[in-house]
């Protein structure tokens, strides 16, 4: 049976799925319900493919690892087939593991345009009303912090500080404003013990 075949193409990445209609659930004859084969194409990176479970697995983590890092958040993307997490330098790490025994899991580096390109893929096949995959349950369910949750070490890094500079000024200023007040205040005394022996004179 000839099967259909569909991309979706941005800049550096080229998403290519392979498959064939479901005439028992009214499919047209130019749907894909049933995924045969796909390939992600990255430009100068190994080519990824796999089964179904991959590609699923590959949308749902990009998908999450994205959200993650509109939300600020830095945490790893771990699954049974492939890690993913952004690291110190801003290029995007990337585990696929095989289901195959004695097969090494495949390693990717990218930075954020490719990064950013394999989204706008996924984005085109979840757009894409020919090729029947249930993208609710890819898409990820992050649950927000609450407002009385924080990072321990990001509020000591960013509130400490200027607190204690603020805190550093004040003092200064306090002592500062202390010597002065008692200086001027010793100026005084000596000013007016120097005047008594004049008034006192002037009265005999």
């Amino acid at each position: 049976m000839f099967q259909n075949k569909y991309s979706f193409n941005q800049s550096s990445t080229e998403l290519v799925i392979s498959g064939l209609p479901d005439y028992s659930n009214n499919d047209k004859k130019d749907n894909i319900s049933i995924i045969s084969s796909w390939k992600l194409s990255i430009i100068n990176q190994p080519e990824i493919e796999g089964s179904i479970d991959h590609l699923r697995c590959v949308i749902r983590a990009f998908y999450k690892c994205a959200a993650l890092s509109l939300l600020d958040r830095e945490e790893k993307v771990e699954s049974e087939l492939i890690n993913l997490n952004l690291d110190k330098s801003g290029n995007y790490r990337i585990i696929l593991k095989s289901t195959k025994p004695n097969v090494k899991p495949l390693k990717l580096n990218i930075g954020y345009a490719e990064f950013s390109d394999i989204i706008n893929c996924f984005d085109q096949l979840k757009n894409f009303n020919k090729i029947k995959i249930d993208f609710n349950e890819l898409l990820p369910n992050i649950k927000k912090k609450s407002f009385f949750s924080f990072d321990i070490n990001k509020f000591s890094n960013t509130i400490i500080p200027p607190f204690l500079a603020l805190f550093t000024i004040s003092i200064f200023t306090f002592i500062s404003v202390y010597f002065y007040e008692n200086k001027d205040s010793r100026n005084k005394n000596i000013s007016i013990i120097s005047n008594i022996p004049n008034i006192m004179i002037k009265i005999k």
